[in-house]
């Protein structure tokens, strides 16, 4: 992986299981930025329509779940940067509706702020999601990105992903991912 080096004054870590809110406000960032919004499956209005207790739930299940993890970026105590490892389970439909023919790690939920975009924001996260599955005994990592989401998916190159297939999504045509880990 040829990662641009993270900007000192930004960390990368596990989510803490109190910042729900945190992960409320850069969710409505993502939503409303013109570039990150065709990455996420939901609208503003559904992520204000959340409860609270949704958001204290997924920071709670993304910091201490052994199956499934949440990274942020901070700055300057501020959330600048997230995505989420889920492992999707084998026979059982994921978010588009496909059946994973084995449990397999995949990356979720990518968002770096135009704020700290090109400081090496999104090639910590991906390096701290590709050391989880690592540690979590996964040979593959996976994750889906719209075809439209050409910076994304060259960072996505960049950490060393390659194509493995497309299909259509609900807002058109989605290529999937996978990272060998194994090698």
């Amino acid at each position: 992986m040829s990662a641009r080096p993270l900007d000192p004054g930004i960390v990368v870590r596990r989510v803490r299981a109190d910042e729900g809110p945190g992960l409320r406000t850069l969710r409505l960032e993502a939503l409303h930025d013109p570039v990150a919004s065709i990455a996420f499956l939901e609208t503003v209005e559904q992520a204000l329509a959340r409860p609270d207790s949704e958001w204290a739930e997924r920071a709670e299940r993304n910091a201490t779940a052994p199956d499934q993890v949440g990274f942020v970026a901070e700055a300057d105590g501020e959330l600048v940067g997230q995505l989420a490892v889920i492992v999707r389970r084998a026979g059982e439909p994921d978010y588009f509706g496909r059946l994973p023919e084995r449990d397999e790690p995949t990356v979720v939920g990518v968002f770096v702020s135009p704020r700290v975009r090109g400081r090496g924001v999104i090639d910590a996260l991906l390096g701290a999601a590709i050391a989880w599955a690592r540690d979590a005994g996964h040979d593959v990592l996976t994750l889906d990105v719209h075809e439209r989401n050409v910076v994304a998916r060259a960072s996505y190159e960049r950490a060393g992903f390659v194509e493995s297939g497309a299909f259509d999504g609900d807002d058109g045509r989605e290529i999937a991912m996978r990272l060998r880990l194994d090698g």
